[in-house]
C-alpha cells in the first residue's frame, strides 16, 4: 500500500513537472520570427540548402536592391552541422541588373542535422541594412548504408511477427482468459506506466528539443522485447508469463502506440515546425498486423511450417539483438556522436523507471516472486527495433535518423540494470551454495555417523532432483519451451 501511495505520488509530480515545461513560450520560434521578417530585403539563391550531404561544399549568392552595401558577413546557428568557408566581396550590379549588390558565399556540410546560415548585410556606416536566413539540412555520407540497415530491420520485424502468429497457441490464449491477472498487470505496466515514463523523462531530459522528445517517447511505447524472454530466464522469471506478455503487448502495439502518438505527439512538438506523420506512422504499425495475420494462416493450413518457425521465434529474437549490436552499430555509428549525458542518462532512466514500476505494481498486487520479476522486465525492456522502423521511414531525413538516435541510447542502456541484478543474483546463489556445501561437510564431520548423520546428505541429494522435477512439470516454468532445459542445467 506503502509502494502504490508512492509510486502515485511521483506520477503526479511527474505530470506537473512535464505540464509546466509543455506551458513554457518557444523562445526560439520568436527569435526566428524576427529574422523572417527581413528576408524580403535579401534574396538568396539558392533559398534553403535541403538533404545535402556531409562533407560537400555549396555556394550561395545572395542579391539585394538596396542603395548602399559595403560588406556582408555569414555565421552559422551550429557549427557542428555547418560552417561558413569563405564570404565573396561585395559586387555592384549595373544599370541593366535588377539588382544593386551580389556576392557569394561558399558553406560546408559536415554533419547530420539541421542548420541555419545568417546572411547580413552593411552599409559604410557598418549598419545592419538587410538580413536573411537559409536553412540547411545534411544528410550522411553513408546514407544507402543506413538506408540498407533500415529495410533490414522492417524485414526482420516482419518475419518475427510472421513466426509469432504460426507459433500462437490458443491453448495458452484460453489460459490468459482463466488466469488474467499477471497478463493484465503486465499490460497496464506496458502501455500505461511506460508511455507516462517515456513521456515525462523525454520533456525533462530534452527540452527544447522535440526530435529528442518524440525519439524517446515513441521508444516507451513500443511492445516487449524478445531479449526480455532471455532476461526473464536468466533471473529466475516466469518463462509462460514472459512469453504471454511479449506476444500480447505485440498485439496491443497496433493499437495503442498509434494512439499515444496521437494523444501525446501534439504536446511533445508544440509549435516547433516539424510535422509527425499521424497516418503514415498508424499504417506502418497496422500493417506490421498483416505478417501477424499470415502466420495465423500458416498455423491452420501448414502446421508442419507452423512448427518449424516455432523453433525459430527465439533464435530470431536473439538473431535481431546481434543484428543491431553489430551491423546497426556500424551503419548507425553517426549515432554515438550525438550521445551526450543527458542522452545517456535518459536511455537508463527509461528502462530504470520500467523496471521499477512492474515491480512495483506487481509487488503490491502480491504476485508470485516469478510472475514479479517477469511484469518487472517485460515492463522494461522494448522492442526498440520497431520504434526504429517507424521512425525512419514515417519522418523525413534526417529527421528520422537523428531522432532514432534517442532510442537507441535506449537499446544500448537496457541491459545496465539487468546486468547488476544478474551479478547480485548470482553472488547470491553461489554464496548461498557454499553454505550448503560446508553444512555437509559439517554432518560428515560429526563422530555420531550413523543414520542421522547420513540423512540431511541424502536429502540434500534427493532435494535438487525433485526442485528440477517441479520446474521441468510447472505450468508457469515453461513446459513447451526449450529455455527450461538451460535452467534447469544452471541450478
Amino acid at each position: 500500500m506503502v509502494c502504490g501511495c508512492v509510486s502515485l505520488v511521483c506520477w503526479v509530480l511527474v505530470l506537473l513537472a512535464t505540464s509546466a515545461l509543455t506551458l513554457q513560450p518557444p523562445v526560439e520560434d520568436l527569435s526566428v520570427a524576427d529574422e523572417r521578417s527581413e528576408e524580403v530585403v535579401v534574396v538568396v539563391v539558392p533559398s534553403a540548402l535541403l538533404q545535402v550531404v556531409e562533407g560537400t561544399n555549396h555556394t550561395l549568392t545572395w542579391y539585394c536592391d538596396l542603395p548602399s552595401v559595403t560588406s556582408v558577413t555569414a555565421s552559422v546557428h551550429d557549427q557542428v552541422v555547418g560552417a561558413v568557408v569563405s564570404v565573396g566581396e561585395v559586387v555592384a550590379g549595373s544599370q541593366t541588373d535588377n539588382f544593386t549588390y551580389t556576392g557569394n558565399i561558399t558553406v560546408s556540410a559536415l554533419f547530420i542535422g539541421y542548420n541555419k546560415i545568417y546572411v547580413t548585410l552593411y552599409d559604410d556606416l557598418q549598419v545592419v541594412v538587410g538580413r536573411s536566413v537559409v536553412d540547411m539540412s545534411v544528410l550522411l555520407s553513408y546514407q544507402q548504408l543506413t538506408d540498407l540497415f533500415t529495410l533490414i530491420i522492417g524485414i526482420l520485424v516482419s518475419i518475427v511477427y510472421v513466426t509469432m502468429g504460426a507459433t500462437l497457441d490458443f491453448q495458452v490464449i484460453k489460459r490468459i482468459f482463466q488466469r488474467p491477472v499477471g497478463p493484465a498487470v503486465g499490460i497496464i505496466c506496458q502501455y500505461v506506466f511506460m508511455p507516462l515514463i517515456a513521456f515525462g523523462v523525454s520533456l525533462v531530459a530534452f527540452p527544447g528539443n522535440p526530435l529528442g522528445q518524440l525519439g524517446l517517447f515513441l521508444a516507451g511505447c513500443c511492445p516487449g522485447g524478445g531479449a526480455s524472454n532471455l532476461w526473464t530466464h536468466l533471473l529466475g522469471g516466469s518463462l509462460d508469463l514472459s512469453i504471454i506478455m511479449t506476444f500480447v503487448s505485440s498485439v496491443f502495439a497496433f493499437a495503442t502506440v498509434p494512439t499515444w502518438v496521437f494523444l501525446l505527439g501534439r504536446v511533445i512538438m508544440g509549435d516547433s515546425h516539424f510535422v509527425i506523420p499521424y497516418k503514415d506512422i498508424a499504417l506502418l504499425v497496422v500493417s506490421l498486423s498483416l505478417p501477424c495475420f499470415v502466420g495465423i494462416l500458416i498455423q491452420r493450413f501448414l502446421p508442419r511450417v507452423g512448427k518449424v518457425l516455432s523453433r525459430l521465434l527465439t533464435p530470431l529474437a536473439v538473431f535481431n539483438v546481434i543484428f543491431l549490436f553489430t551491423f546497426g552499430v556500424y551503419a548507425n555509428r553517426y549515432i554515438f556522436s550525438l550521445f551526450d549525458v543527458k542522452v545517456v542518462v535518459a536511455g537508463l532512466g527509461l528502462p530504470t523507471l520500467g523496471y521499477l514500476s512492474g515491480l512495483i505494481l506487481a509487488s503490491a498486487l502480491s504476485l508470485p516472486l516469478q510472475d514479479v520479476i517477469a511484469i518487472s522486465i517485460e515492463t522494461g525492456i522494448q522492442n526498440i527495433s520497431v520504434a526504429i522502423f517507424i521512425l525512419k521511414f514515417s519522418l523525413e531525413k534526417p529527421a528520422g535518423d537523428i531522432t532514432a538516435a534517442f532510442p537507441a541510447a535506449a537499446v544500448v542502456m537496457t541491459p545496465v540494470p539487468l546486468v547488476v541484478a544478474l551479478l547480485v543474483r548470482r553472488l547470491y546463489l553461489c554464496r548461498r551454495s557454499n553454505k550448503s556445501l560446508h553444512l555437509q561437510h559439517l554432518h560428515k564431520d560429526t563422530p555420531e555417523g550413523g543414520s542421522q548423520a547420513q540423512n540431511p546428505t541424502n536429502e540434500a541429494k534427493v532435494l535438487p532432483q525433485a526442485t528440477d522435477k517441479n520446474i521441468a512439470t510447472s505450468p508457469e516454468g515453461g513446459v513447451d519451451n526449450p529455455a527450461v532445459d538451460l535452467r534447469v542445467e544452471t541450478m
